[in-house]
């Protein structure tokens, strides 16, 4: 074997508990990089998919608390009295809820029946779900996710109690699971069922939290995005329009902007395996400083030093980034955790070009742990380190 080639493997295995230490300081944030990247990359496909579904969303001006008249449906379409531009015009009421005596948290929506298998198509596929919902005012369409979270499935009858008025529980009909729906965690029933119920308890009726539009083309799109709200300008209830990938990004970014904390978290993370890199290299820069100065006086050239520590430092990362790229792969590709679910985005997708980038910044984690030690042991003097080691 190469000299060279034996001093480093017998560097990286000469203190292996040092080694294991800094492998698994650097797979660590690997692990939480391609972690924090899939889940992005699957907030950013499900808001592409949005865009992709040509909506509006239509909500009061000055907050989406605030809710607007169902009038307002009629004077929207009155924009487009053929229905060829503005095809369908839809309503909802937001009410939350929950099962009773379980804490987890429902996100269900009261919608106009009429128009929502047009304006949401990707929720009742088959003719049979679209005849349930149109015949049984008790219709329930549930996303996957919830159906997975509590069992739930087609035929199926379930109560769930509002988080807002009217507050008392709501029996429904399961019709769908909308296995094929880009939002697997929200439920929808029909708004006249919650009309019926809000009239029993003399609570305000004829209010909907927002509307959203099904457009022709994207020009349709972008005409009636301004259309709109110039329609109720100066009125006791302006609106604010917007697409469906916008609405539903500021949405999420409001309450916890999940894209940036994650961001924030994988740079933090990649920054202290810098250090814990930098930190062990150093360390043994320090251990070796008279082995680098002897080799250095048997003709070595700085070069050549500044080359195995640096190899070093990359094996010793690469070790680490190929591991932590590995694991959550492995885990959610090949195992039971493929099932896990996140919001919004249901399951986590690990890509393999995502884990090619997770190992590029290992390297790179290596490269800059292994600079600073290098670049000493080429500045090395062979006289004054071996004097200082007497």
């Amino acid at each position: 074997m190469n000299l060279r080639l034996l001093y480093l493997a017998r560097n990286l295995t000469r203190n292996r508990i040092r080694t294991a230490l800094t492998c698994a300081a650097v797979a660590l944030p690997i692990i939480i990089y391609v972690l924090s990247t899939a889940v992005v990359e699957g907030y950013e496909e499900f808001l592409e998919q949005a865009a992709r579904e040509l909506r509006l969303a239509v909500t009061q001006r000055t907050s989406i608390i605030n809710p607007l008249p169902a009038g307002h449906r009629p004077k929207i379409e009155s924009l487009d009295p053929t229905g060829a531009r503005l095809v369908a015009v839809c309503g909802m009421r937001w009410i939350g809820g929950r099962i009773e005596n379980d804490p987890r948290p429902l996100s269900t929506l009261a919608v106009d029946a009429d128009t929502f298998p047009t304006s949401f198509p990707e929720y009742l596929r088959s003719p049979d779900e679209r005849e349930a919902w149109v015949r049984d005012k008790q219709a329930l369409i549930i996303g996957r996710g919830v159906a997975g979270q509590f069992g739930w499935k087609k035929g199926d009858r379930v109560t769930i109690v509002p988080s807002v008025p009217p507050y008392t529980p709501m029996e429904f009909h399961v019709v769908s699971t909308s296995e094929e729906a880009s939002d697997p965690l929200t439920n929808w029933f029909r708004r006249d069922y919650l009309e019926e119920e809000l009239r029993k308890s003399g609570a305000p009726e004829g209010l909907v939290s927002f509307f959203f539009i099904k457009c022709g083309s994207k020009a349709d799109l972008d005409h009636f995005r301004v259309a709109i709200d110039a329609l109720f300008a100066r009125s006791p209830d302006e609106t604010k329009t917007q697409d469906e990938k916008t609405f539903m990004n500021e949405y999420v970014t409001q309450q916890f902007n999940l894209p940036r904390n994650l961001r924030i978290l994988a740079a933090v993370t990649v920054f202290v395996a810098v250090m814990a890199a930098a930190n062990t290299m150093s360390m043994n820069f320090r251990d070796r400083i008279s082995e680098y100065a002897t080799l250095k006086s048997m003709g070595f050239s700085g070069g050549i030093v500044f080359t195995m520590i640096q190899s070093e430092s990359l094996l010793t990362c690469a070790a680490g980034g190929i591991a932590g790229a590995a694991v959550p792969y492995v885990l959610f590709t090949h195992t039971p955790m493929k099932n896990f679910t996140v919001p919004l985005i249901q399951h986590l997708d690990i890509a393999p070009a995502v884990c090619g980038q997770a190992v590029l910044i290992a390297l790179a984690i290596g490269l800059l742990a292994g600079a600073w030690p290098s670049w000493l042991a080429v500045r090395l003097h062979v006289v004054t380190a071996l004097r200082s080691l007497e």
